[in-house]
């Protein structure tokens, strides 16, 4: 399975990407939306993984954008952020989020959540 992580963290890039390549998953990087953007047609990936506040595109903006390409219409999306308001959730979720994970996070509760919505 192929998962697209975003984020403008190079650290963050690295955690997750290790995380989730131990449990054999193939991992695509970009750090923000725009540079996601160009990555899905290379990657294809069966989910995305993004944060939230990111310099040239944000993660909503990106989000929204996955949505109107019928391809993704129905990839799982997951934010991975440090933004826990409830309002912040729901415009993710209205977007078409799939989920909302928050930084720091648990490397077996990632693989966790991963798996289950790759189910």
């Amino acid at each position: 399975m192929r998962i697209l992580i975003v984020d403008d963290s190079p650290t963050m890039q690295d955690i997750v990407s290790m995380t989730l390549q131990s449990a054999s998953f193939q991992v695509f990087r970009a750090e923000h939306g725009v540079e996601a953007l160009a990555v899905l047609d290379v990657a294809s990936p069966d989910l995305i993984i993004t944060d939230l506040n990111m310099y040239r595109m944000d993660g909503f903006e990106f989000v929204s954008r996955v949505r109107k390409r019928p391809e993704y219409e129905f990839t799982p999306i997951l934010f991975l952020t440090t933004e826990s308001s409830e309002d912040m959730r729901l415009i993710g979720r209205d977007l078409g989020a799939t989920g909302w994970l928050l930084k720091p996070f648990v490397p077996e509760d990632l693989i966790r959540v991963v798996k289950s919505v790759l189910q």
